[in-house]
């Protein structure tokens, strides 16, 4: 009897210890929450000078932010990807996309984090656009 107490005891605290760790490692839900770091938002800024801002600014994407209010911020980075450059739609390398999507990111008001803004594995399936508080 002592051994199914002991049993039953230690299954709860490990699946109380799982349920807490999983939770401590909870996805981020909000662009507010940090999902690219400095340093991509950096390289984005190069990106975006070399690649963008013939056309776009940073008033440009207030205003996207807007229509895109309420969708997953995968949705506009795949419109991104898949329509820009104008001249060369698809022309960059994912992480140089991701990059100019964290200096998006940072110059509508959303905070750097601690990890990359990734679109395979990322957090960006996860997280609507929103426009910066």
């Amino acid at each position: 009897m002592k051994t199914a107490r002991f049993f039953t005891a230690s299954f709860m605290t490990m699946a109380l210890a799982t349920f807490a760790a999983a939770d401590a490692g909870a996805a981020p839900t909000s662009l507010a929450d940090g999902i690219y770091t400095a340093e991509q938002a950096e390289s984005g800024k190069a990106m975006f000078e070399q690649n963008c801002s013939t056309c776009h600014n940073a008033d440009f994407y207030k205003t996207v932010f807007q229509t895109w209010r309420g969708q997953p911020l995968q949705y506009l980075f795949e419109q991104i990807m898949s329509a820009m450059p104008a001249d060369k739609p698809g022309a960059l390398l994912d992480n140089e996309y991701e990059d100019i999507m964290a200096y998006v990111l940072q110059i509508t008001g959303f905070p750097a984090g601690d990890a990359r803004l990734q679109y395979y594995g990322g957090v960006m399936g996860d997280v609507n656009v929103e426009p910066a508080s």
